[in-house]
């Protein structure tokens, strides 16, 4: 597999294309967004048309490099998505170092069968970083609670990092960190309640911020999450801008993402619950584990 560039590398390209095209790309919609005029009344023309509705201290604003550090950790059979999404997300901040942080630089296999291969080490990670991000998985997510390497990089990390976030079932590897005691945090809906076993406060939501913690419920709610990051970083306009660049603009052929959904039937509701019956206590299990293992050393 191709391995995922370090965001560093791309910075000089994404800065050529995105000054290059100006309106015709990101910038059509920060324009639009940033003119006094509400997007659903701009013309419906081109997007050269919204070319002049921002000022150039706006765009030298909108343009100007950040800085922010960020590193995603992989272990083996994560889930892609919960990689792939908030990736795509923060690699569209211009001058954002976004690494994919593991234990070696061997390709991680995800849980739906194919490798990415990190940047960096965990060792190799030294400067502070922005946010520190954790993805979620199944089995995958039961072993990185047992991995003292995955665990001690991410002690460290929640004293040192800015942010320290996760998507999915990541939440339930930063509790076995010790990392949510006392915070509010959310999960997959299958294995929220887990939380409490490392005592955070399990919380029904998209996402949830509490102080300097992050946590996006299951799998496409990374997208969400990274947004949010976005726009406390950058600024609402430049992540309405992103948003956009994306095309994030969800319209689901039925509405069943969640149990409380209008079109969650509860025989669907209860398969689901039937098939990962076992998992939610596993996680709860190893998070005690993982606890019980650091006050013994």
């Amino acid at each position: 597999m191709q391995r995922i560039s370090d965001s560093s590398n791309e910075l000089s390209r994404r800065e050529a294309i995105l000054a290059g095209i100006g309106s015709l790309g990101a910038l059509a919609g920060l324009a639009a967004i940033a003119s006094a005029q509400p997007v659903s009344q701009q013309p419906a023309t081109s997007p050269r048309a919204s070319q002049g509705a921002m000022t150039p201290e706006q765009h030298e604003a909108i343009l100007r490099p950040g800085k922010e550090r960020i590193a995603i950790v992989l272990y083996p059979q994560f889930t892609a998505l919960d990689v792939i999404g908030p990736h795509h997300v923060f690699i569209n901040m211009v001058g954002a170092k976004v690494l994919l942080v593991a234990k070696t630089i061997d390709p991680v296999p995800s849980d739906t069968g194919f490798s990415i291969t990190p940047n960096a080490t965990f060792d190799q990670i030294t400067d502070k970083q922005t946010l520190v991000l954790v993805p979620g998985g199944t089995t995958g997510t039961l072993d990185a609670m047992r991995d003292e390497a995955t665990m001690k990089f991410l002690r460290r990390q929640g004293a040192e990092a800015e942010w320290i976030g996760s998507v999915c079932t990541g939440s339930l590897v930063l509790a076995a960190a010790g990392l949510l005691k006392g915070y509010k945090a959310t999960s997959h809906w299958l294995t929220r309640e887990a939380l409490k076993a490392g005592g955070a406060e399990p919380v029904a939501q998209r996402y949830v911020q509490d102080r300097n913690r992050v946590t996006g419920a299951g799998v496409t709610a990374g997208i969400d999450f990274a947004l949010h990051l976005v726009q406390k970083w950058r600024g609402t306009t430049y992540a309405k801008g992103v948003q956009m660049f994306m095309e994030y603009d969800p319209q689901p052929p039925f509405n069943s993402g969640s149990p409380t959904s209008p079109d969650a039937e509860p025989a669907m509701v209860g398969m689901l619950l039937a098939m990962h019956e076992s998992f939610g206590p596993k996680c709860e299990a190893a998070i005690r584990a993982a606890l019980l293992a650091q006050r013994d050393k």
